[in-house]
């Protein structure tokens, strides 16, 4: 067999005519039922649409809430914690919108309990000051040394219509306190014991005499003391008072019982031990702790409605002052303050002293950190000049070296110790300048000293002068000015020259006796020169030959010169500087050379050396 589908049958002429019929079915339902239809369409279509449905829902559903309040408390019960939930997020998100709400509230609740506390405060010191200032408290204080009573006690029996001490919320069945209340002052017991003996009592006092199970006691009196019961169904109020109770606080007591057997109804049907659920009612309970005093409306003197007037002025008066006494003294503690930083900052100013830091602890105690250089004043002396207490500061120093000029001008004038003829100057980059007349021993000294120092960069001894160095200096060009010529091939100098040479030599012993007295050492060289005649061999030789005469010439005078002998030779003849011409290359010029005697001499060059203490060279002075 083959899946491929068979051609569907052709209409017969009875199902044509069938369906022919049901068109006219149709046709003939739609004329009847065509508004029907199309309600139905159109209440279908807000059905499934929730828009629409939502807005027809709000249009009826404050109705419906309302309603539904009227018949029981569900709706409250349902909507309790979705409103509490809501008002916890609000308040946690906005905390400051709810201030703002509240703000016009709690404004004029706590301007209104001010006024009633300080009007309640004037009404107690009128009465007070009525009890003490008047011969009915001194009638009281002769009957309370009479009798051995307090005073207070007597005022009190004297005074007090009625004063309410005590109220219990005691459940019925169980006995346990619910709630209490006292007044300020009362001497209380145990909540619970005095409740179980209240219970206890009102059980004999039924079974006893009453029989009923509905009969209770309504009132108990001990002595001056009072105990009102009033009870509910289930919970009853037990209030200790003294003095006479009137009618209208016994109804109040009624009605507050009324109210709290109404307010927890519920918790009191199923109280099961727990008494945290009745928190709540110790405010019902505070609005019953009364008290009333006789000739509460008797008027009062004029000068006994003035005292509080005076008295307020007299805590204005004082109040004044001693906010006038704080401001000075906070001013002088301020002004103290600047001045003691002030003080100390001045201090810092002083050369080779730099402020550190200050620091003042919750006491007023000063701690004050400077550092200091060791030559710098002690800046103790300097704060006591200032008037500053000792005792109100601990000063800490910290030694350190200052570049300042006057720290280092004072360091240096210290170690070189400069004679009054010399003047001292420091200048902002390092360099010390030094003018005036001192020894040339001094100058070298104090200049190799003072670069010792921290702080002098440079030396400046431009400015000073010795004035045995001119003589020094012009007796030393007299030394080198001279020339000793000697004949060809001798060394024996010429005797033209023995005068020059005799003058020299005795010069040099003159330098060598004034370097003495200015504490430098006297060095002499002596250059031999020769002409070009001969060989360079025999040139140096008889150059270095007559160095050794003049030095042994100048010996032979008793001077102990230091000296340095160099035979030049040919090369130089005319001092170091001058290179000798060559006249090898030709006998004529050789002949020319033998003439020349200026080439045969021998020269001096004196140098002048300092002297330290361990007689080693330390610096040339020329």
């Amino acid at each position: 067999m083959s899946d491929k589908a068979l051609p569907a049958p052709p209409h017969t002429e009875t199902e044509i005519s069938t369906h022919d019929g049901d068109s006219d079915l149709r046709k003939l339902r739609e004329l009847l039922f065509a508004r029907e239809t199309a309600q139905l369409q159109s209440l279908e279509k807000r059905l499934d649409n929730p828009v629409v449905h939502a807005r027809d829902t709000s249009e009826v559903i404050a109705e419906a809430l309302l309603l539904r309040a009227q018949k029981d408390d569900m709706l409250y019960i349902a909507l309790e914690p979705l409103t509490e939930k809501l008002f916890k997020e609000a308040l946690r998100k906005s905390p400051m919108d709810f201030v703002n709400a509240l703000f016009p509230l709690m404004g004029p609740a706590i301007r209104q309990s001010v006024a009633e506390t300080f009007h309640s405060m004037l009404e107690s010191f009128h009465r007070t000051i009525e009890l003490v200032f008047s011969w009915k408290s001194l009638r009281w204080r002769w009957e309370a040394m009479r009798t051995g009573t307090s005073f207070a006690e007597v005022v009190l029996l004297h005074t007090l219509v009625y004063r309410v001490d005590q109220i219990f919320f005691i459940h019925a069945e169980t006995g346990l306190v619910l709630c209490h209340v006292y007044d300020e002052g009362v001497v209380i017991q145990d909540a619970d014991m005095v409740s179980g003996m209240l219970t206890a009592i009102q059980n004999f006092a039924r079974d006893s005499f009453a029989g009923g199970p509905e009969s209770s006691l309504d009132s108990l009196r001990l002595g001056d003391l009072t105990i009102l019961l009033e009870r509910g169904s289930t919970a009853y109020l037990a209030c200790a008072a003294r003095g006479v109770v009137p009618p209208e606080f016994r109804e109040r007591l009624r009605n507050t019982m009324a109210a709290l057997q109404i307010k927890f109804s519920d918790e009191l049907d199923s109280f099961s031990g727990e008494v945290e659920k009745f928190v709540s009612a110790r405010g019902d309970l505070e609005d019953l702790l009364d008290v009333r005093y006789v000739d509460e409306d008797a008027p009062l003197p004029l000068w006994i409605k003035l005292m509080p007037v005076l008295i307020l002025l007299l805590f204005i008066a004082g109040g004044g002052y001693f906010w006038h006494d704080r401001q000075q003294r906070y001013l002088a503690r301020e002004a103290a303050q600047a001045y003691m930083e002030e003080s100390l900052a001045q201090v810092g100013q002083e050369p080779g002293l730099l402020l550190i830091e200050i620091r003042q602890d919750s006491s007023g105690h000063w701690e004050v950190i400077y550092q200091k250089d060791p030559l710098a004043r002690d800046p103790k002396p300097l704060l006591d000049a200032k008037g500053i207490d000792p005792k109100s500061y601990t000063l800490r120093v910290i030694p350190y070296v200052s570049y300042e000029a006057d720290m280092v001008t004072q360091r240096v004038k210290n170690r070189i110790t400069p004679p009054e003829s010399v003047s001292m100057e420091f200048d902002k980059d390092g360099t010390l300048r030094l003018s005036g007349k001192a020894s040339m021993g001094w100058i070298l000294q104090a200049r190799q000293e003072a670069l010792a120092l921290p702080g002098v960069e440079k030396v400046d001894t431009s400015g000073l002068a010795d004035p045995r160095i001119e003589e020094l200096k012009s007796m030393i060009a007299l030394v080198e000015g001279t020339v000793v010529e000697f004949p060809l091939g001798k060394d024996i100098p010429v005797s033209e020259d023995v005068t020059k040479l005799a003058r020299a030599m005795d010069t040099l012993v003159r330098i060598e006796k004034l370097a003495a007295t200015m504490n430098v050492a006297v060095n002499l060289t002596i250059y031999g020169h020769a002409d070009a005649t001969g060989n360079d061999k025999r040139n140096y030789e008889i150059s270095q030959e007559r160095a050794r005469t003049i030095a042994a010439m100048l010996y032979a005078r008793g001077s102990s010169i230091p000296i340095a002998l160099y035979g030049m030779g040919s090369e130089q003849s005319g001092g170091k500087d001058e290179v000798l011409p060559d006249f090898r290359e030709s006998g004529a010029r050789q002949a020319a050379a033998r003439d020349d005697q200026s080439r045969r001499k021998v020269e001096f060059k004196v140098h002048i050396v300092q002297l330290p203490p361990d007689n080693s060279m330390l610096n040339i002075l020329h």
